[in-house]
């Protein structure tokens, strides 16, 4: 494992060397040294890119991709099955609720090199993951409206492929569905 985790009250921040690509504010493709997850406390934020930046800045980080939640970090659920870690939040309400916490972050790092098809697939296996434990819980949806995700690779062995039914796409597959179910539990 060639990175490390730190949870500070309000923001997991993990350091290493990654190709990662992100579907999170000002998300993409790059090479990034930080992945953070961090639960926002005022709902209504008028700039959340500008929130996000004084977050990454709070912290010092450089080169980096994250997200944003509504769900605390007590709430967080680690999972881990050979070369891949999944860290996820999960929050679902009822959003007829004042207020709403409800997002699904899902921080997949696969200590291995991944083809870019399988770093794509790789988001494709972990959202059909998430909305399999959604289903299992008896939820009637695939998701809430600010559901994220990162892919981040580092070094080892090669993977082609990440479809559910290849090697890798079964450990992402297993590790996500785990985690959102833990992390949903932890709200009972």
């Amino acid at each position: 494992m060639s990175w490390k985790k730190y949870l500070d009250d309000d923001t997991l921040i993990i350091k290493g060397d990654f190709n990662a690509i992100s579907s999170g504010l000002l998300g993409g493709w790059k090479r990034v040294n930080f992945l953070f997850n961090h639960t926002v406390k005022n709902f209504d934020l008028k700039n959340p890119i500008e929130y996000y930046k004084k977050v990454a800045e709070r912290y010092r980080l450089k080169n980096y991709f994250g997200l944003l939640t509504s769900v605390p970090m007590e709430k967080l659920s680690f999972k881990k099955y050979d070369c891949v870690s999944t860290f996820v939040t999960a929050g679902v309400k009822n959003p007829n609720e004042k207020i709403k916490i409800g997002t699904i972050n899902i921080i997949i790092i696969i200590d291995a090199k991944v083809s870019d098809g399988g770093m794509i697939n790789a988001v494709i296996t972990a959202t059909e993951a998430k909305t399999k434990a959604l289903i299992e819980l008896g939820h009637n949806f695939t998701g809430t409206n600010t559901d994220a995700i990162i892919v981040a690779t580092t070094d080892g062995n090669y993977y082609e492929y990440a479809g559910p039914a290849s090697k890798l796409g079964r450990k992402i597959w297993i590790c996500v569905n785990e985690a959102v179910k833990d992390s949903l539990s932890k709200w009972d």
